[in-house]
């Protein structure tokens, strides 16, 4: 069995595994676990640098924390997260050190106030190469322990989500929930026709895709793109083309055929903050939208285009209020059918309530302290 600890986003982490993996056998979960059974150990790790929405995962021991580390000849030093309201950590941590100490084994728990680690902490203590991070979950009552066997690299998205230089009134899509849109697509030859900050095109290469393409309104943005892509071509190899290109005039893109998937994130219009949010406001941003959205849903259809479609596009919060561009479904069903997030065949009937969706079939991606907010459907084009 294999632990998946997920993302904030809990529900979009769950669509993204369920994609990649085709899942069959759900063991347990939860908002902070998935736990699955008969997966291969190899193949995830392959595809793990790529999994968006996963924290860390962990694989059950075959032995005992006790009976791996009973020989050890120094002091052993271990972590332990709980990922069950059913276990109180503090009560495992105690009695475990007791088990070890009567098996002769000096040891000592890390856990600061005998709370969780986070994945900063597993990095910096390099605890996946000493083998020594572990988590708990209760499985039918069962306290069942995993070992951690690979770790998100935080830096490196941080360096990607922050590093790149960029206008503050643009919208960047978030480095991991590209990720997840580009997993969840499950095409491997991207065309971004919103290239805008280039992140779909530049996540794409990290995910080792052989072909990307893009298109966008803005000199600007066609030049940027093409200047940090070439950049890349160093280190992998791939094929990519970027036009100057209006998304309603798709049809013309000379590439258009040859991609499996259009990624893309739609403008998110003004950047909103609580002094000058306003229904009014947000009522303009969704009659654009919806102009630009009837002009590309009714280009791609004339151009023949059959493949798989992940788009996000805004809502909002105001007054603890959240306000949907709700205008655009009906756009969005004239022209494609949108695709069932999770098969509910492939769900336990008891966990259907964690992958709960909008009315769209849709999932929300939400970020502390911003009004505006980004949700996510799947669909293909009648």
């Amino acid at each position: 069995m294999l632990l998946f600890q997920l993302g904030r986003e809990y529900k979009l982490s769950v669509w993204e595994l369920m994609q990649l993996f085709q899942c069959e056998e759900i063991v347990y979960l939860d908002q902070s676990v998935l736990v699955v059974a008969w997966l291969n150990e190899t193949d995830v790790l392959q595809k793990a640098g790529a999994l968006g929405g996963t924290i860390k995962i962990g694989k059950i021991s075959d032995y005992s924390i006790v009976e791996l580390w009973k020989d050890y000849q120094w002091k052993f030093q271990y972590w332990v997260s709980s990922f069950s309201k059913k276990i109180n950590l503090k009560k495992y941590l105690l009695a475990l050190k007791k088990e070890l100490k009567l098996a002769w084994v000096s040891s000592r728990f890390v856990n600061k106030d005998f709370g969780n680690l986070n994945s900063a902490q597993i990095i910096s203590e390099k605890l996946v190469k000493k083998w020594t991070d572990y988590s708990i979950v209760d499985i039918d009552g069962v306290k069942t322990v995993f070992q951690t066997i690979w770790v998100q690299d935080i830096d490196a998205y941080s360096q990607r989500d922050y590093g790149k230089s960029r206008d503050m009134q643009v919208w960047m899509l978030p480095p991991k929930l590209c990720q997840i849109m580009i997993n969840i697509s499950w095409w491997k030859k991207i065309y971004d026709p919103f290239v805008g900050l280039w992140t779909v095109l530049i996540e794409s290469v990290y995910m080792w895709n052989t072909e990307v393409y893009g298109s966008d309104l803005s000199d600007s943005m066609v030049f940027a793109s093409t200047q940090n892509l070439q950049s890349l071509k160093p280190e992998f190899d791939f094929i990519s083309q970027i036009e100057k290109l209006n998304a309603k005039f798709i049809w013309e893109f000379p590439q258009l055929h040859k991609t499996d998937a259009i990624v893309t994130e739609w403008y998110l219009w003004e950047v909103m903050t609580q002094k000058n949010i306003s229904l009014e406001r947000i009522e303009k941003q969704k009659q654009s939208l919806e102009k630009i959205y009837k002009w590309f849903f009714s280009s791609l259809k004339k151009s023949w285009y059959s493949w798989t479609i992940v788009l996000c596009f805004p809502f909002w919060e105001i007054h603890k209020k959240y306000i949907y561009a709700d205008n655009l479904y009906s756009i969005l069903e004239s022209y494609a059918k949108i695709e069932q997030i999770i098969p509910q065949e492939n769900i336990l009937e008891k966990y259907q309530t964690f992958t709960q969706h909008t009315k769209s079939w849709s999932l929300l991606y939400k970020r502390k302290n911003q009004l505006v907010w980004r949700e996510i459907c799947k669909l293909t084009i009648l």
